[in-house]
C-alpha cells in the first residue's frame, strides 16, 4: 500500500474516541471543507493577527462551533492538519460537505445525509462529554423528520425524552447507510482529484473505507469507562453492531480493560485479608474493612463492566460479578454474630442484597439466599420470637423442677402464668414466622413440651384438684402437637371425666391404666415374687417355718 497509509492511520488514531468532532480541524477552525489552499492561508493570518493583538481565544464562525471556543494552540494544531493533504482528507469524511464552495458532482441527498449523520454524532457526543450540546443554528437543528412523514405521527426516531437518544440513533442509522453506498467513496476520490496535492493518492480512500467502522464505534466505546449511566450507553453501542463482527467488543475491550484490570487486582488483595483473620473480633474488623472497599472500588467497576458484558467482549465479567459477590457475602457473614446471643447487623443485610443485585452464578446464588433466610430467621427471632420464648422456656424448665419436688399447684401455677406467650408464639407461629426454617418448629417444641406439663400437672392433683385438673387438661389439649402427647392427654381427661362420675381410684400417669387381675394371676405374681405384696408373703412364710422350726426342736 501506498504511502499515504501510514499518516491517514496516524490522523484516525488522533481523531478516535468521543472527542471524534471536537478534534476535527474544520470544526476547530470554522473552515468548509470544500475551501481552497488560499481561503485557508488567509483564515489562518486573520487569527494570528487577532492573537498578536492580545485575543487570546478565536471563536470559528460556522455551524456547530465548538462549546468551548478554541485558544491559538489549538488553533495552530488544526491548520496544520488542513495544510497536510493525507490528513486533512481523514477531517473532511468527519465534517459537512454541503457547503457553498463545494464542487463535486454528487446527488445533493448524499450531502444532506451525510450531514445529518455527522451533526447527530456530534451534538449525541457533545452531550456525552458534558456542557450541553453545541449551539444550534435554525437551519442545523436535531435530526429531520423525513418527507411525508407528519409531526405526531411516527418518524424514524422515537420520543424518549431525552434529545440525545435520538441524536444517537439517527448517526447510527445514517452512518450505516452512507458506508453502504459507492458514492461516499466516489465523493473523497474526487476530493483526492480537486485536492492535487502529489502527496495524496486515492489509497487514502481506500484507508479509510477500511478504518471507518473503527474510528465511528470507538466514539461511543470511549464513552464506557466514564458515562454516569452504562446501561443507557450501553443501548447506544447495541446500535453501532452493523459495523461487523467483534468491531464493537474489541473497541469496548479496549476501552474497559483497564478498569477490569484494576478491580480483579482489588478483589483478590480484598479477599486476602479477610482469609488471613482468624479469631472473631478480627474477621469483623477485616469484614468492614472489605466491605468498605468493595463497595468503593470494586462494585461500580464490576455494575460498569456489567452493562456491557453482552457485547463481544472477551474479558471475564460473569467470573468477576460471582467472585465480588461471593466476597460480600463472607464479609456479610463475618459480620453478624454466630451465636443467638446478638441480632444480625443491617450491614450484612445491605451486603447481601448488593451480592445479589450483581447476578452472581446460581450455585453462590443460593447461598447468597440461604444466608440471607438465616439473617432473616434471626431478625424475627431476635425481634418478635425471643420475647416471648425466652419466658415460656423459662416457665417451662421452672414448672418441671417444681414438679420433680412434687410441687404440682406451684408448677401449674407457672405454667398458667406463661399462657398469654405461649399463646403469642403460636399466632407468629402461623404468621411471622411460618415462612421460616427452623423457628416454627421449635414453637412446636415448646408447645408440646408445655402440654406435657400440663397433663402432668393434672395427674399429679389428682380428683383432689376438683376443677382444676380438668382444665389443666384442655390447656394441654390446645397446646400439643405431636400424635403421642395428644393421645395420652386424651385418655386422661377421659379418665379424669369417670373419675368425676363414679368417683373411681385415680392416679395413672398419661392416661395408661393396667387392666384388672384375676385370682390366678395375684398368685403367680406372689409366687415368683413379682407382685407388690409378695415380700411381704414370703417374708411371713419364712417367719412360720421357723418357729415350728423351733417348736419341734425344743418340743422335744
Amino acid at each position: 500500500m501506498g504511502g499515504d497509509a501510514p499518516v491517514v492511520r496516524e490522523r484516525l488514531r488522533e481523531l478516535s474516541g468521543p472527542e471524534l468532532y471536537r478534534r476535527n480541524a474544520f470544526r476547530v477552525t470554522g473552515a468548509s471543507t470544500g475551501a481552497a489552499r488560499r481561503t485557508l492561508v488567509r483564515r489562518r493570518q486573520q487569527i494570528a493577527t487577532a492573537a498578536k493583538a492580545g485575543v487570546v481565544a478565536v471563536g470559528p464562525a460556522g455551524e456547530l462551533p465548538l462549546p468551548d471556543a478554541a485558544g491559538p494552540e489549538q488553533l495552530r494544531t488544526a491548520f496544520d492538519v488542513l495544510d497536510h493533504p493525507q490528513r486533512r482528507i481523514v477531517d473532511e469524511l468527519f465534517w459537512f460537505w454541503d457547503a457553498p464552495d463545494a464542487s463535486c458532482p454528487c446527488d445533493p441527498e448524499l450531502h444532506r445525509q451525510h450531514d445529518e449523520a455527522v451533526r447527530a454524532h456530534a451534538r449525541a457526543l457533545d452531550a456525552e462529554l458534558g456542557g450541553g450540546e453545541a449551539p444550534r443554528r435554525r437551519t442545523a437543528g436535531g435530526p429531520k423528520r423525513p418527507a411525508g412523514k407528519k409531526k405526531g405521527r411516527g418518524g424514524p426516531q422515537r420520543d424518549t425524552g431525552r434529545p440525545e437518544d435520538g441524536y444517537w440513533q439517527t448517526a447510527a442509522r445514517l452512518w450505516r447507510e452512507l458506508l453502504g453506498q459507492r458514492a461516499v467513496w466516489a465523493h473523497l476520490r474526487h476530493r483526492v482529484a480537486a485536492l492535487d496535492d502529489k502527496r495524496l493518492t486515492e489509497t487514502a480512500v481506500t484507508v479509510l473505507e477500511a478504518e471507518v467502522r473503527r474510528v465511528l464505534v470507538s466514539a461511543v466505546a470511549g464513552l464506557a469507562a466514564r458515562t454516569r449511566d452504562p446501561a443507557r450507553l450501553a443501548r447506544y453501542c447495541t446500535q453501532w453492531t452493523w459495523t461487523g463482527r467483534g468491531v464493537l467488543g474489541e473497541a469496548l475491550e479496549e476501552q474497559l480493560t483497564p478498569l477490569y484490570e484494576s478491580a480483579e487486582s482489588e478483589l483478590r488483595e480484598t479477599g486476602e485479608k479477610l482469609a488471613a483473620a482468624f479469631s472473631e473480633r478480627d474477621r469483623k474488623t477485616a469484614a468492614t474493612a472489605a466491605a468498605g472497599s468493595l463497595r468503593a472500588r470494586v462494585v461500580p467497576a464490576v455494575e460498569r463492566l456489567g452493562a456491557f458484558a453482552d457485547t463481544g467482549m472477551s474479558l471475564g465479567v460473569g467470573q468477576l460479578a460471582d467472585t465480588t459477590a461471593l466476597l460480600l457475602n463472607n464479609c456479610a457473614v463475618a459480620l453478624s454474630p454466630a451465636s443467638d446471643t446478638a441480632p444480625p447487623v443491617r450491614e450484612s443485610f445491605d451486603l447481601l442484597e448488593l451480592a445479589l443485585r450483581l447476578k452472581p452464578y446460581e450455585e453462590t446464588r443460593r447461598t447468597i439466599e440461604q444466608n440471607r433466610a438465616r439473617l432473616d430467621e434471626a431478625g424475627v427471632w431476635f425481634d418478635k420470637a425471643k420475647p416471648a420464648f425466652d419466658p415460656v422456656v423459662k416457665a417451662v424448665e421452672t414448672a418441671a423442677r417444681q414438679l420433680d419436688r412434687n410441687d404440682a399447684r406451684g408448677a401449674a401455677g407457672t405454667l398458667e402464668a406463661a399462657t398469654p406467650l405461649l399463646h403469642e408464639l403460636r399466632r407468629l407461629r402461623r404468621g411471622a414466622l411460618a415462612g421460616l426454617p427452623d423457628l416454627p418448629d421449635a414453637v412446636d417444641r415448646l408447645s408440646d413440651s408445655a402440654a406435657i406439663l400440663f397433663n402432668n400437672c393434672a395427674i399429679a392433683l389428682g380428683p383432689g384438684g376438683g376443677g382444676r385438673g380438668v382444665r389443666l387438661l384442655e390447656l394441654a389439649e390446645e397446646f400439643c402437637t405431636t400424635q403421642e402427647t395428644r393421645v395420652r392427654v386424651t385418655a386422661n381427661r377421659l379418665l379424669l371425666d369417670r373419675v368425676g362420675e363414679v368417683g373411681l381410684p385415680y392416679g395413672t400417669s398419661y392416661g395408661v391404666r393396667p387392666p384388672r387381675k384375676s385370682l390366678r394371676t395375684h398368685l403367680e405374681e406372689i409366687y415368683y415374687g413379682t407382685s407388690p405384696i409378695a415380700a411381704k408373703v414370703w417374708t411371713w412364710v419364712v417367719v412360720l417355718l421357723i418357729i415350728g422350726l423351733v417348736v419341734v426342736f425344743f418340743g422335744d
